[in-house]
């Protein structure tokens, strides 16, 4: 046998290396396009999420219980002007509009009030519900409700809360806040 001989196998030099780089550019295209898929999924889900919980500005709404039509105009900064034929009609239209720019707000507020925010935000915020408590908020509403309020301002009262009933109607908190979406709150209004 010659001295210069060499063994090998039949492959063609540098072919398991054109392989490798193949093989490496195809995990890094699929791991490119995963991230961009990421990407674009989060940025729909944020972007439907938080259009998700935007009033209504535009068309017609239908609501039970109003004796005749209300109309509600926004100025260029979304503030509402409601105007109705009748006061219960008016206070109900403002339930329903307050209920649409601010209902997470007036969750908090009606769960602080109570000494329930614990049922919110969980565990770290018993202390604080006993002391919200003590306050006696909750109870002083209700007795000043019942003993001190004229019966037209009870009426008043329930009709704007019959509006903030009506558009919380049907809906997920999703729906209604970003808030709650972020939160992951279930509905219990």
């Amino acid at each position: 046998m010659p001295s210069n001989t060499t063994a090998t196998t039949g492959d063609k030099p540098g072919k398991s290396g054109r392989k490798k780089g193949r093989k490496a550019r195809l995990v890094v295209l699929v791991l490119v396009l995963a991230i961009i898929g990421g990407i674009a999924y989060g940025a729909y889900w944020s972007i439907s999420t938080v259009r998700a919980s935007f009033p209504q500005t535009r068309g017609s709404i239908t609501l039970d219980g109003l004796s005749g039509p209300v109309d509600v105009k926004r100025d260029g900064n979304g503030i509402p002007q409601i105007y109705a034929s009748s006061d219960e009609d008016l206070f109900m239209a403002q339930g329903f509009v307050q209920a649409q720019d601010r209902f997470y707000e007036m969750d908090v507020r009606r769960h602080m009030t109570s000494g329930r925010l614990s049922e919110m935000f969980g565990k770290g915020q018993v202390k604080n519900d006993e002391f919200l408590r003590t306050l006696g908020w909750d109870r002083v509403a209700k007795k000043e409700y019942d003993t001190k309020l004229s019966d037209s301002t009870k009426k008043y009262l329930q009709a704007y809360a019959k509006g903030v009933n009506a558009y919380l109607q049907g809906k997920d908190g999703k729906d209604i806040s970003l808030e709650y979406a972020a939160l992951g709150f279930v509905n219990d209004y």
